[in-house]
């Protein structure tokens, strides 16, 4: 399971991409993607991408943490947007799987690629050499 919240443009973009992404490595019809925000208790791991915009505040931003963390310890979170605060992240152990801080680089191709190189640390897809 993959769920992107809250809604924004990124979020749409972003759910572009991971579809894409799921159609391309032929893996969509085994992972559910969602556009909302509903922390499961269960065994397998759900991933969650997080997008921080101007619409989301630092404490939304620690609420969804929490929430996420309070339900299940084998989430994996992705973290997308400027001015991430780093040092709460490290300091309150919400074990975040990866952050693609868009402070200084907000291109679309920057994101896109950072979403590609996570989902492939998830899933473990190895690119094949020519």
């Amino acid at each position: 399971m993959i769920e992107v919240f809250p809604h924004s443009a990124l979020s749409i973009f972003v759910v572009i991409i991971i579809k894409y992404y799921l159609i391309t490595h032929h893996i969509h019809s085994k992972i559910k993607l969602s556009f909302s925000h509903y922390p499961y208790k269960n065994d397998s791991p759900t991933t969650y991408f997080i997008i921080k915009s101007k619409f989301l505040t630092s404490e939304q931003v620690t609420f969804f943490l929490q929430d996420i963390r309070r339900h299940s310890q084998l989430a994996n979170i992705i973290l997308i947007g400027s001015n991430i605060d780093y040092e709460e992240l490290y300091r309150n152990h919400y074990r975040v799987f990866g952050v693609i801080d868009t402070t200084e680089n907000k291109s679309l191709t920057f994101i896109r690629d950072q979403i590609h190189f996570y989902l492939d640390g998830l899933y473990c897809l190895k690119k094949e050499s020519d």
